[in-house]
């Protein structure tokens, strides 16, 4: 999905969100300040809402609560003449994308030349900024053909865009081992009168491409290079492979028709309509049910009948053969990459400028947490059995002396809920439009930027339900753009909630002039401030929302609301994390501080404050009762537990096969990924003592087939628990945040200031800004150092050794 080098994607230009849930320009404006005409943008509000007063909120709201009542319906989808997609000319149609792919060479290839001819210390001292406007001149290109592969409807775009990536993919591979590039660049870093006149940010910048070269195996023979260029295109293609063929090969399963009563009746009325019956061999009648998401979803939460749940799981998680053969090629080729440049793994490749910095440094982390989690773990599947035992008792049957399974689980955690007692929705005070004002409010009140509507052009957009978002900030400039492509539809990819960078935000008034450059920029993508010129970032976020029904506004769950803050705090990163160069601006920056500002919104989506800014009932404007805020987190919060275990689970697997445990040479060896998937499962880390067979290995079962982030998220899928910590200790210490919670050790709801506007400046000034231009532990103990942090702890911090790794395995995971 990404590559290494020039090209900084650093495997997430397309953040993707897996929790129990994910690790990739098109200004629309006409100047530096916001128009408060909305460019002929009008509305026709129905809705009672009385806590929308101004009219720029109750666009903003209308224009995905009320799309049909808005200029932004698709009447204009297809009218007028294509201003190229994403406002960028050069896009326009498939032919001229890829005509632009190869102008973007063509610049790249002046620019290198520019670099290699340098000799003089005023030529020397322009490398660095050289370097980077090659990478975004291609990124620009190559970052909105990721977009399209994924998102676009039209077949021609999307072949064009296939064509696009590649070709240039194979071009970033022969310049990420460009020796000369390489040499030229050391000359000028190693330079005294060149050194000393670089500033932090610059530095960075020119230690990344460093970095990169030396990873990418600048030091190697012509035939070591040959193999380091074949193992890229190979990784590249089997990851397209393994994302590809995600579908399972769902065997059927039979289902007896009685078994059914316990279902949902439209579930069980639907699969009688759909799926074919016969009578079994003892006379029962059956139907035969592929084995999918869907009848997963039912079957393992509401059907009684224990041996029926267990079919169904295993032929679910029995997962795809072809995947798991492009899963093991991946891997194998990732060691042999990495051994060819001088690591021991991958994962040691991967994490060498990681804050985690080693292989040993996470497993430490891991276990730090897991140590944390037993005791919770060991209490809730005691629950778990106690709920089936009674209920045993209760139905006079005999009391189960085994385990609860994996197939058991959903099942017995819902009928605990039913004990408690059913919870009215929540989705009913999360209106879209809602949510998103929300994030608004909450923007404005800790960094002073809002968000507001603004019309696409014709042609600008892939999509009638996109929606385009302009970032303002107090005095009225453009910061960048959102293109929000929120609901699910058959076109796109099954990518789950996705960020993608589309255009990072840079200096341009100091670009060096070469033969090949488009000369200029449109006054559409770049603003003046303080007489400089920056390219404006932009960026798209990717949810697979259930569609609006006509006459209700798109409803969202709880957990959907945490996803779109979730986005949109990678998308504020972008927005404020411009630094003046797009190799480190926003989220391009160690996959393991990316998360940072993402998660750290989660906590502002469960907040009783923020909260209160937004969310109403869309009929009747009611606020949301704080008494059913807090019996939903006590309920999510009960089975935490279940949601950290497999978060550990995955992100230690992730390790192994990522380590040199599988060896190289196995030939027709196929399988060994599940063998080693199997092996994890008797690992002490993951014990419980109550009962293991809750998270015991199923045989026959793939799961790791499914396992997608894998390939944006390799050898650093703990970021997100990692980040998680992190954002736990800002959202305590800095924000001093209140929690969902009646009564919650060491946190006072009443004297929470989550949306005070100092904590939001600090957190902005000390992590946000500087996007990927500083040593990330650094600005962790910066934003730490208000006196809530032991002077020690900052300064161990700061230093991101394995001391610091183990401080943080130290803090307790927020919620637990």
């Amino acid at each position: 999905m990404s590559t290494s080098g020039l090209h900084r994607l650093r495997q997430f230009s397309a953040l993707l969100t897996q929790t129990p849930c994910r690790a990739g320009g098109w200004p629309g404006c006409t100047g530096i300040l916001y128009r408060k005409n909305h460019r002929g943008l009008q509305t026709s509000s129905t809705t009672a809402a009385h806590e929308v007063t101004q009219e720029d909120e109750v666009l903003l709201r209308d224009v995905f609560d009320l799309p049909s009542q808005t200029t932004l319906g698709s009447k204009w989808f297809h009218q007028g003449t294509p201003t190229g997609l994403l406002m960028e000319a050069r896009f326009h149609s498939p032919e001229s994308f890829r005509k632009a792919g190869q102008e973007a060479v063509a610049e790249a290839d002046a620019l290198t030349k520019k670099v290699l001819a340098a000799q003089s210390t005023s030529e020397k001292r322009c490398i660095i900024k050289c370097l980077d406007q090659l990478s975004d001149a291609l990124c620009r290109v190559m970052d909105v053909a990721e977009l399209v592969r994924q998102v676009h409807p039209d077949s021609n775009w999307q072949e064009a865009a296939e064509s696009i990536y590649g070709d240039m993919f194979e071009y970033m591979n022969g310049l990420n081992t460009h020796v000369g590039l390489y040499r030229k660049l050391v000359e000028a870093m190693d330079d005294p009168q060149i050194s000393k006149d670089l500033g932090p940010v610059e530095r960075e910048v020119a230690l990344s491409f460093r970095r990169d070269f030396e990873r990418s195996g600048i030091h190697l023979s012509e035939n070591a290079h040959s193999r380091f260029v074949a193992l890229s295109s190979s990784i590249h293609d089997l990851s397209r492979d393994f994302l590809r063929n995600q579908s399972p090969e769902s065997p059927t399963v039979s289902i007896p028709v009685d078994d059914l009563r316990s279902l949902p009746s439209q579930v069980a009325m639907e699969l009688l309509q759909s799926c074919p019956s016969h009578k079994s061999s003892d006379g029962t009648t059956v139907i035969d049910v592929e084995a999918d998401d869907f009848l997963a979803q039912y079957i393992l939460r509401d059907c009684d009948n224990q041996k029926v749940r267990e079919n169904v799981y295993k032929a679910w998680q029995s997962g795809s053969s072809n995947a798991v053969k492009y899963l093991e090629g991946l891997l194998e080729d990732r060691l042999k990459l990495a051994q060819t440049v001088g690591f021991e793994s991958f994962a040691h490749m991967t994490l060498d400028d990681k804050m985690a910095r080693s292989p040993d440094h996470v497993d430490e982390f891991l276990r730090g947490l897991a140590t944390q989690a037993r005791p919770q773990w060991d209490a809730l599947v005691r629950s778990l059995r106690r709920t089936r035992d009674h209920s045993q008792r209760v139905n006079k049957g005999k009391v189960s002396a085994t385990g609860i399974f994996p197939w058991d689980r959903d099942f017995w955690v819902g009928k605990q809920q039913m004990e408690q007692g059913a919870l009215p929705a929540m989705s009913h005070y999360f209106s879209l439009g809602r949510v998103v004002l929300g994030l608004s409010r909450v923007f404005k009140n800790l960094y002073g930027v809002e968000l507001r509507a603004a019309t696409p052009q014709p042609g600008e957009i892939w999509h009638p339900e996109v929606r385009k978002l302009e970032v303002v900030d107090e005095d009225g400039q453009l910061l960048g753009l959102i293109y929000c492509d929120v609901f699910s539809r058959n076109s796109k990819a099954h990518v789950g909630a996705a960020h993608f960078t589309a255009r990072c935000a840079r200096r341009v008034d100091n670009d060096i002039e070469v033969t090949g450059e488009l000369k200029g920029h449109s006054n559409r993508t770049v603003v003046e401030r303080n007489g400089q010129r920056f390219q404006l970032p932009v960026v798209v976020l990717i949810c697979n929302f259930s569609a609006p029904t006509s006459g209700v506004p798109p409803l969202l769950s709880w957990s959907n609301v945490e996803t779109i803050f979730h986005e949109m705090g990678h998308a504020m990163h972008s927005m404020l994390g411009q630094n003046g160069f797009h190799n480190v601006a926003g989220t391009r920056c160690p996959i393991d501080f990316v998360e940072l500002p993402s998660v750290l919104m989660e906590h502002f989506a469960r907040s009783p404050q923020v909260l209160a800014l937004f969310a109403s009932h869309y009929k009747t404007g009611a606020p949301l009762p704080l008494d059913l805020l807090y019996k939903r987190a006590a309920q999510r919060r009960q089975y935490a537990a279940l949601d950290l275990h497999a978060q550990l689970f995955m992100s230690s697997l992730d390790q192994r096969y990522h380590s040199a445990a599988h060896g190289i040479a196995h030939g027709n060896d196929s399988g060994w990924s599940t063998r080693m998937l199997s092996a994890i499962h008797n690992d002490p880390m993951f014990h419980c003592a109550a009962d293991q067979s809750l998270f015991s290995h199923v045989d026959g079962t793939r799961w790791q087939s499914r396992f997608t982030h894998l390939v944006g998220y390799g050898a650093s899928y703990y970021s997100y628990l990692f980040d998680r910590v992190l954002a736990g200790q800002i959202w305590d210490r800095v924000f001093q945040g209140d929690r969902p919670f009646l009564q919650q050790a060491n946190v006072s709801n009443t004297n929470a200031t989550p949306l005070s506007r100092d904590a939001g400046e600090r957190f902005n000034n000390e992590v946000l800004r500087w996007g990927g231009g500083r040593n990330p532990w650094e600005s962790l103990a910066a934003v730490l150092d208000n006196g809530k942090t032991s002077s020690r702890e900052i300064e161990d911090i700061s230093q991101g050794s394995k001391a610091a790794m183990r401080i943080v395995g130290s803090w307790r995971l927020p919620d637990m």
